[in-house]
């Protein structure tokens, strides 16, 4: 019985340990990639010129928070950073499966901090994402035309349809 607690421990507590862990499989490192971008909400349906307009300012709101961030990066620092309309996925480049998320304001439900993702299907674009409390959403990644967008599934089961506005780099 303690061995079963110790590993669900693991498994739902620990999750960014374990993804230090994590070997780099092509899947995981092609899904790296396809993750760590800015991403804002779309208004309505997809469109060209809602996806322009949900873009507008993405670039100022990155720099906006990298200058808010802490000179000390750790877990209580980091669950207070914040995007301001923007989902920012900042993967970690030696920690395969490892990811630093920050959501926007208005996405409360959404842990700030150092989470942890993995591929479920690739051929569908299905990523698992567990935030840095441990909660588990669905992502998935696909494209409207040659912009990445990006489907959450929130915990109350809505979907959030999001646009990739500007590509993040994994932390070295």
């Amino acid at each position: 019985m303690r061995s079963t607690l110790i590993a669900f421990y693991f498994c739902m507590v620990a999750m960014p340990a374990a993804a230090q862990q994590t070997v780099a499989t092509p899947e995981l490192t092609r899904a790296t990639g396809a993750i760590g971008a800015m991403w804002r909400p779309i208004d309505g349906p997809i469109t060209a010129e809602s996806i322009t307009a949900a873009c507008a300012g993405a670039e100022q709101e990155m720099q906006a928070l990298d200058a808010a961030m802490p000179a000390e990066l750790d877990d209580a620092s980091a669950a207070r950073v914040r995007g301001l309309r923007g989902l920012h996925v900042v993967p970690i480049a030696h920690t395969p499966g490892a990811a630093y998320f920050f959501p926007p304001l208005s996405m409360p439900w959404f842990n700030s901090g150092l989470g942890g993702f993995s591929v479920i299907s690739e051929a569908e674009g299905i990523i698992g994402v567990r935030d840095s409390q441990g909660q588990d959403l669905g992502f998935q990644i696909g494209r409207a035309g040659t912009r990445p967008m990006l489907r959450i599934r929130r915990p109350t089961n809505e979907i959030i349809t999001l646009v990739g506005c500007q590509p993040i780099a994994p932390l070295e």
